[in-house]
């Protein structure tokens, strides 16, 4: 029954609220119209007195009410001084970890450091190929100075043979790998950067620009500088940000407001800094249409860029592990399969 009541709820409806407040007439003409048969049901349930009546009414009051709280996966803050000090805290549920009152996004404005500790299996993974290396060859490896240039480690990523390496093991990463036949660690970067729903439509250009069948065209000759690793295609939001600063004089501060309001589409902010960008620009000896044409650019691509920080370290641990699975795959690949012991595939 309760499933039931639920389903005369419209999907495109916003809150019981709404439905039964409805003083805007547009709503009103909503309700009455087709679309929502189901509405004038509800209504008729709401005025008898019987269980569902009192189900809906009561709907009525707990809506929007918290319904749960949860706690954070991996998610610590860090302060200066006694937590209790800054905001207020409980215990978490069947466990003796304190956890803050406030919801994480409140927590961040009320100026309080939130950082995201994540385990990853892939170092326990390494440190396991290097202590078998060490125990079968006495070769001692330290995987911070694996050399960034190592052949048989580009073969292998170009053969894609890339089972069992951290972020480049998928279908679709093995196909690319070979179309691209990567030979320096910055089309590592990038491709980790563009294998995501998105920026995945710009990873057919991105190779053709690489092996020289497409040409590598720049709206600005100024935005060479920072462009060139990426063969003219703009793939980090540290992109952005240079470029912001190089074009249009954008002090740090302002580049990364512009970073952090396309990656979270700000409207608002964005609409605000553009006039500034555009002027700034073309007092600098920039063709206004160009920079327009950037920013609509910018403004598209946003969403999709990515931190390229974040994508460096992952390129790297993935590196370590493709360099210890071409140099030593029989360690690599005893370590890989101690570590999937649960997965049988």
């Amino acid at each position: 029954e309760s499933n039931r009541l639920a389903g005369l709820v419209p999907d495109k409806m916003p809150s019981l609220k709404k439905i039964f407040n409805a003083d805007d007439k547009t709503l009103k003409e909503k309700i009455r119209s087709e679309d929502f048969p189901k509405v004038n049901e509800l209504k008729q349930l709401l005025e008898g007195d019987d269980l569902s009546s009192q189900t809906i009414q009561q709907a009525r009051v707990l809506e929007g009410s918290v319904r749960n709280t949860g706690v954070h996966a991996c998610g610590v803050i860090i302060t200066p001084d006694d937590i209790t000090n800054f905001v207020p805290i409980s215990l978490a549920k069947d466990s003796d970890l304190f956890v803050t009152q406030f919801d994480n996004s409140v927590v961040e404005s009320a100026g309080l450091l939130k950082m995201d500790f994540l385990g990853l299996s892939t170092l326990t993974l390494i440190k396991d190929t290097v202590e078998i290396i060490k125990l079968r060859q006495g070769i001692d490896l330290d995987p911070e100075e694996f050399p960034l240039d190592d052949k048989k480690t580009y073969e292998l990523f170009q053969r894609g043979e890339t089972v069992g390496i951290f972020q480049y093991e998928s279908l679709g990463m093995q196909k690319y790998m070979k179309e691209l036949k990567p030979t320096v660690f910055a089309d590592l970067i990038a491709m980790n950067a563009l294998y995501r729903p998105g920026p995945l439509e710009y990873i057919p250009s991105f190779i053709r620009r690489k092996h020289g069948t497409e040409p590598i065209v720049y709206d600005l000759e100024a935005m060479e500088e920072y462009l060139k690793e990426t063969y003219g295609i703009t793939v980090y939001q540290e992109q952005v940000m240079l470029l912001s600063q190089k074009l249009a004089g954008f002090t740090k501060g302002d580049a990364d407001t512009l970073r952090k309001a396309m990656g979270k589409k700000q409207k608002d902010v964005l609409d605000k800094m553009k006039p500034k960008f555009i002027s700034q620009a073309a007092e600098r000896g920039h063709d206004p249409e160009k920079l327009e044409k950037i920013w609509r650019d910018w403004e598209a691509f946003a969403s999709y860029a990515f931190n390229k920080s974040h994508s460096t370290c992952y390129a790297w641990i993935g590196y370590q592990t493709a360099f210890l699975k071409a140099n030593y795959p029989a360690e690599f690949m005893a370590a890989v399969l101690s570590n999937n012991m649960n997965d049988i595939k």
